[in-house]
């Protein structure tokens, strides 16, 4: 397992967006996917894309619809992920279009790298042919529980997280670690941790089969942000 100071993959931007609140939800997704997603896709910098769409659970509670969405963009380096507000794309198109469906006054960035606590798990765990064979990195749409965490909870990080991403059934489990360079100075978290599964029946079931290890995986909730989310995939 890698520890906080090994990070794996390229710089990271996250950004969580509000909706406005003039928008339904199924208009706010709707014009996350198109015509905004499709204005910033071509950012030539930009090296891949995801666009999580929060999506409703009973395992959370009514805060996880703060945020309607998370934009996911990896970069070459921290000096692209740092800079991409002032790519052509993003001055000509995709500033001027976010007042149209966000609220600005709540938008937040996070830049990091990536610290991969496992990308699947280990051959004689029981897991299906499927499940050994899945990665959110080769197919349009998983379902993901993203965990924004409080600048008070600095020791989130544990050696026991492998085991309890492994128990609720996760696939996939990474950890965020924001850098020295600052995309937002008022950004209220200091680490996100990501964990995937192919859909969210398994999500569900994976809960449901070990609530003990789902409960105290996101334990540390004061500060935090928790929302399970439909993973688009662009590129």
């Amino acid at each position: 397992m890698s520890t906080q100071n090994e990070y794996i993959g390229s710089a990271k931007v996250l950004a969580l967006i509000p909706k406005r609140k003039d928008f339904t939800d199924e208009a706010f997704h709707d014009y996350y996917r198109h015509p905004h997603g499709t204005l910033g896709n071509p950012i030539s910098t930009m090296r891949r894309y995801v666009q999580s769409h929060q999506i409703h659970t009973d395992y959370l509670d009514n805060s996880q619809s703060k945020y309607g969405a998370v934009a996911e963009l990896w970069f070459d380096s921290l000096n692209d992920a740092s800079t991409f507000r002032e790519h052509p794309i993003m001055v000509d198109h995709v500033i001027d279009d976010e007042p149209n469906f966000v609220d600005l006054d709540n938008l937040q960035f996070l830049l990091t790298k990536e610290d991969v606590v496992y990308s699947n798990p280990k051959a004689g765990t029981g897991l299906s042919a499927a499940d050994m064979l899945f990665s959110p990195e080769n197919r349009p749409i998983s379902t993901k529980l993203l965990h924004f965490i409080g600048k008070e909870h600095t020791e989130w990080i544990s050696d026991e997280d492998e085991s309890l991403g492994l128990r609720i059934g996760a696939l996939r489990h990474v950890r965020c670690i924001p850098t020295a360079d600052v995309l937002d100075e008022n950004a209220a978290f200091i680490g996100v941790r990501e964990l995937w599964w192919p859909t969210r029946t398994a999500f569900q079931k994976g809960v449901e089969a070990d609530k003990e290890a789902f409960e105290k995986l996101i334990k540390k909730t004061e500060g935090c942000h928790i929302l399970l989310a439909q993973a688009e995939r662009w590129r």
